[in-house]
């Protein structure tokens, strides 16, 4: 029961956060014009991330802090995988090179990076991957279970996406059962959590049984939950 609770509240708090960080889309288009028109920095660095998240998420947000490139206290933020293999040098390396973060009135802490590039095709890429910790600096900061990864995708391939926020794999691979078992960045205590939000988001924002994880093609003794 005591599990069962926590995973509600888990799911809830999810689904709001993603809520909430999807709509400022609309609201940045009302004020900034049709998103192709919007600067999206010359490159993968911090200041782009920063000048992106300042001008068109953070005005639509009611936040507590804005860490922005700060990694001191509060606004340091280490995670792990799913698996257990320390993130902490990763996580590092992802919050501080390129990722501005901030936290929602909530708690909530958010981390996002945008990416501008092109292919080797030519074909243009502009979207932000966005971490979302739905309780902030409390436990257990693993990616899977509290930290949950999305896209904030303009541009994928050269495919306008409009700013669509999709879990991490949701544009690549097809299927749930994929994002459940893939042995990587699955959402499998072998994988590193990457996927989960996929899996919740196409569970109907619940996190899914165990009966239900392995109707889903998952194996039970790999149950994240």
């Amino acid at each position: 029961m005591i599990t069962n609770y926590k995973n509600t509240q888990t799911s809830t708090a999810l689904k709001k956060a993603y809520s909430t960080l999807a709509s400022t889309v609309n609201l940045a288009i009302k004020d900034y014009g049709p998103m192709p028109n919007w600067h999206f920095g010359e490159g993968n660095d911090m200041q782009s991330s920063i000048d992106f998240v300042d001008t068109y998420m953070i005005p639509y947000l009611k936040i507590s802090k804005n860490c922005k490139d700060n990694t001191q206290n509060e606004c340091r933020h280490p995670i792990q995988y799913l698996n257990h293999a320390s993130k902490e040098e990763a996580s590092d390396k992802s919050f501080v090179f390129g990722y501005t973060r901030f936290y929602l009135a909530d708690g909530t802490f958010v981390g996002v990076q945008l990416v501008n590039n092109t292919d080797a095709e030519g074909r243009k890429n502009i979207y932000a991957p966005i971490y979302i910790d739905i309780n902030g600096l409390k436990k257990p900061n693993i990616l899977g279970q509290d930290v949950f990864r999305f896209n904030y995708m303009v541009y994928g391939s050269g495919v306008f996406y409009g700013g669509k926020l999709v879990p991490t794999a949701h544009l690549r691979v097809p299927t749930v059962k994929s994002s459940v078992t893939a042995s990587d960045v699955g959402c499998n205590l072998n994988g590193n959590g990457n996927r989960c939000s996929h899996v919740i988001m196409a569970n109907g924002w619940k996190i899914p049984s165990k009966e239900e994880y392995v109707r889903m093609g998952g194996d039970v003794s790999l149950y994240p939950w």
